[in-house]
């Protein structure tokens, strides 16, 4: 019996994951997020970048963020491409046109951000992450929940990761 293609595979396994995570979210913005992922996921490969379109999704613009993948040899980078404002506004240092690993070097506690993005780029599938903020940022946070979401140009290989982040501000008393 022939193996299904691999494409298909991590379709399935993240539709699968997206679909699990619907389940789980707390915030809106990360619910409607992941239900225009879903309209707009192939059934036989990964979306690609073509498949996103940012005027689908106007109200969530300010949340998204897409760092694109770098492979050299055996090494893996990841470069913050687009920024939304609500990442711009909540982060303590520039993300716009960096590397992931750079960034990190200038937060304490940040590395989350560069082992996550690197586990959707190894498993190709989805990742979300809801809680207590785990680095410093801007302002003080009473929760954060995001989600990483792989794009694929052949279906299979990992080689932008479109995220979309919520943070709930700490109110003031």
């Amino acid at each position: 019996m022939k193996a299904a293609p691999k494409s298909l595979v991590l379709a399935q396994r993240n539709i699968a994951t997206l679909r699990d995570f619907l389940s789980k979210v707390q915030q809106p913005g990360v619910a409607q997020f992941i239900h225009y992922l879903l309209s707009i996921h192939p059934a036989d490969r990964l979306p690609s970048r073509r498949d996103f379109d940012p005027l689908s999704i106007p109200g969530l613009l300010s949340g998204i963020a897409l760092a694109t993948v770098e492979r050299d040899d055996e090494k893996v980078r990841l470069r913050m491409k687009v920024v939304g404002q609500d990442l711009v506004d909540a982060s303590p240092v520039k993300l716009a046109h960096r590397y992931i690993d750079d960034v990190v070097l200038d937060l304490p506690g940040s590395d989350i951000i560069l082992r996550s993005r690197l586990q959707v780029v190894e498993t190709g599938c989805a990742y979300l992450r809801r809680g207590a903020p785990s680095m410093p940022f801007a302002y003080r946070m009473a929760a954060l929940e995001y989600v990483h979401c792989p794009l694929s140009d052949d279906g299979a290989a990992v080689d932008q990761i479109l995220s979309f982040f919520s943070y709930r501000r700490v109110s003031r008393s």
